[in-house]
């Protein structure tokens, strides 16, 4: 029990770390023109980094408040790296209000539910919808044919860093409730792991970001000429 204790802390603070990894990438590969991708990933970083050191010191009546916040603002930022990469304006306005539906719903869950360990269901719409906005990524770049090689855009590094992390942790942050505490200690370490591989994909995608500046922006077509004043 004490092996398991001390293996968890060490993953822990493991996954602590790990988000002052993009801050570093983006002091190492940040681009001259001060773009708002590798500004924005490098901010998250830290303000987790923060959040989860913040966590330990909170009293046990605010950490429900301070559960629906993290949620909130965790799918706030991810959602926003494929907003900003998706032409499709029907489905950034899918995106806008789904986001503002799904803060009132938090407000009033934290409001109503008393949670026990984690908020489990706004977790799990969090997860549906950044699936959602993953999967018409992929599609959509599937489509575009000036693009030729998708591990060329840092979205791409953003997607799968998401789908590891989500795939390693969303069935126990939904049961966490029905496992006792060993269970807690012994999966929970599993979701540090994706946690992990999640931020070394994310400072991988500043890194292409550097590298790929231009496949990274979206293409300003130019007007086509008034063929009849020729």
């Amino acid at each position: 029990m004490v092996k398991i204790q001390i293996i968890e802390k060490l993953f822990l603070n493991i996954v602590y770390f790990s988000y002052l990894i993009l801050p570093l990438s983006f002091l190492i590969f940040k681009s001259k023109r001060g773009d708002i991708i590798p500004v924005t990933i490098a901010a998250y970083g830290i303000v987790f980094f923060c959040l989860l050191q913040l966590y330990q010191f909170l009293p046990k009546e605010a950490k429900s408040l301070y559960q629906g916040f993290y949620t909130f603002f965790e799918y706030s930022v991810l959602s926003f790296f494929f907003w900003k990469n998706i032409n499709s304006k029907k489905v950034k306005r899918f995106i806008f209000i789904t986001s503002i539906l799904f803060l009132v719903f938090q407000i009033l869950y934290v409001s109503i539910i008393k949670v026990k360990r984690l908020d489990t269901i706004p977790i799990g719409i969090e997860t549906i919808l950044l699936l959602i906005y993953i999967l018409y990524f992929f599609y959509q770049f599937s489509k575009d044919l000036d693009t030729s090689y998708i591990y060329n855009h840092y979205a791409f590094w953003i997607a799968v860093g998401i789908l590891i992390y989500l795939g390693g942790s969303f069935f126990f942050f939904i049961l966490i409730d029905y496992l006792d505490k060993g269970e807690v200690e012994t999966f929970g370490n599993m979701t540090y792991v994706a946690e992990i591989i999640k931020n070394i994909l994310f400072a991988t995608g500043i890194y292409i970001y550097s590298k790929y500046p231009f496949k990274n922006k979206p293409e300003r077509k130019e007007p086509i000429p008034f063929l009849d004043h020729i």
